[in-house]
């Protein structure tokens, strides 16, 4: 011992302060690398043990593990998703659960009712939302929202955002809906009869921005439409690229520059008018009407919350995550329901009627409960969610060791609930059948204990999206009162039907071309 000892007191005297320093600081580096590569192959061999009896998924390597595929099937019109839910639905397992890889993360993924039961439902709170893959690219936008925030934090958001939108915001949402929905009319009436096309999707995107810019933040329809499209569109389209490119995330290219100005424009834009609004509050100016910021505020000071800069960014998320989940979604399920109903006189002439019986021919404003009694119309946009399943798949992180569809799953394991699976497990899948929807329909004949998981649009359990009511209500009278004003034809027919591969909430491939006769 006093050898070595007198080695090091020899090494040390002998060398400059400086090399010593960085000897020190280099060997600690490379203890700490060891250690963290020592770990790293331990949990994955653990995950790699447990998971052995679970079905592997075809086409993988042990060296970026199901990669390869998921990014090639593109090229085959099918997106990832797709690829994931063909290894579930061929899988030889009688649970259908498979397993695969994306490099050193472990995943496991299924579409039956019983297992979306138990990570949405009994046992969520250690399924956490996977922010390192599925999100990643989207944090920039959604932070620490509602939709990726878990724990504590996702519990006070809940209980803060609720009351925003509770029965009376519903009742509004019809006001705002049929505003928006005969402003796009008037801007669609010179087109009618003239043979020109125009892409529905796309309207249909900025009439979803305008109902819940003014729904949120009580916006006029220009200022939404000068704001949105020019700094909030433009950043979801470069996160959905970095989902299947995570390069472009780090690489400094001008698109890289342009998306992070623009993510700091749109955040200034929020912060700022969140400010304004609070000191209106703060003077005792009354607004005529309660937007849903402003309830959100009656929440901030009934909790007694300090207004500071960390309230504000929250806040921010929040309003994001409702442009995300409150727009997109939308304008997806009324794409696919009028594309659907183009292609079916009778489906449409059902709509029609509806509409007819709750807007009269004078086109008076109605009551929520009549928009409710539109029941039809209601299973025509459930329908289209189901056969095109514009979430395709939800993930999640096991955050503890558990039992999945009877098989042991590790910690660490992300796990995808493949829910266009699951929507295709009803009769003639492809098919597109409202009243499937209707009372006494297919959807009432499954089993109770399973039969919300078999439609899951919304996710079920205590995360179960806020705004789905509001969003059900917006796209009843959108899409009856477009159908009661206009006969609709699609420009190439049901060849318009392809769904986009890389796109979530997944919409059209080259959008919606449609002609007014």
């Amino acid at each position: 011992m006093n050898t070595l000892n007198d080695f090091i007191v020899e090494y040390i005297s002998e060398r400059p302060p400086v090399h010593v320093a960085s000897t020190v600081i280099s060997s600690l580096l490379a203890i700490f690398l060891i250690g963290k590569l020592l770990s790293f192959s331990q949990a994955f061999m653990y995950r790699s043990r447990v998971l052995k009896a679970v079905p592997t998924a075809p086409d993988g390597n042990w060296i970026v593990g199901h990669v390869i595929p998921m990014v090639t099937c593109v090229n085959r019109g099918m997106g990832a998703w797709d690829q994931i839910s063909y290894w579930v639905t061929k899988a030889q397992d009688k649970t259908k659960l498979i397993k695969f890889r994306i490099l050193d993360t472990h995943a496991v993924a299924f579409s039956d009712p019983v297992g979306l039961k138990r990570v949405f439902q009994t046992h969520y709170k250690i399924y956490e939302k996977d922010l390192k893959l599925s999100y990643h690219p989207f944090l920039p936008i959604l932070g620490t929202g509602l939709v990726t925030s878990d724990g504590d934090l996702w519990q006070k958001q809940r209980t803060l955002m609720g009351p925003a939108l509770r029965v009376d915001v519903l009742d509004d949402i019809i006001t705002i809906a049929k505003d928006s929905v005969d402003r796009l009319c008037a801007k669609l009436r010179p087109l009618q009869g003239s043979g020109r096309a125009v892409d529905m999707n796309e309207e249909f995107r900025l009439l979803t921005l305008q109902v819940i810019g003014e729904a949120v933040l009580s916006m006029a329809p220009e200022e939404c439409d000068k704001i949105f499209p020019k700094l909030y569109l433009p950043v979801m389209e470069e996160a959905n690229l970095r989902v299947l490119r995570p390069y472009r995330q780090y690489i400094p290219t001008p698109d890289w520059f342009k998306f992070r100005s623009r993510m700091s424009q749109l955040n200034s834009f929020l912060i700022n008018f969140f400010r304004e609004r609070w000191q209106s509050r703060k003077q005792g100016v009354q607004r005529p009407r309660k937007d849903i910021l402003d309830r959100i505020m009656d929440s901030i000071e009934a909790s007694g919350a300090k207004w500071d800069s960390s309230l504000e960014r929250q806040l921010c998320y929040e309003v994001k995550t409702f442009l995300l989940a409150g727009h997109e979604t939308s304008a997806a399920m009324l794409t696919w329901s009028l594309f659907e109903l183009s292609l079916c006189e009778e489906h449409m002439q059902k709509v029609r009627s509806e509409a007819e019986l709750t807007f009269g021919s004078a086109e008076a404003e109605p009551s929520r409960r009549n928009v409710d009694a539109m029941s039809y119309t209601l299973s025509v946009l459930k329908e289209a969610l189901r056969k095109y399943s514009v979430v395709p798949v939800v993930t999640r992180t096991l955050a503890k060791d558990d039992e999945l569809l009877g098989h042991k799953v590790p910690a660490g394991t992300m796990v995808a609930c493949v829910l266009q699976g699951t929507h295709n497990m009803y009769e003639d899948p492809d098919q597109f059948r409202p009243d499937r929807f209707m009372p006494g329909g297919e959807y009432e004949q499954f089993d109770d204990a399973i039969k919300a998981y078999m439609f899951v649009p919304f996710i079920q359990g205590p995360r179960n999206c806020l705004g789905q009511h509001l969003a059900m209500l917006e796209a009843r009278v959108v899409l009856s009162l477009l159908c009661k004003r206009f006969r609709w034809k699609t420009v190439h027919g049901s060849a318009q039907g392809i769904r986009h591969p890389t796109v979530i909430p997944v919409g059209p491939l080259e959008g919606m071309p449609m002609v007014l006769e």
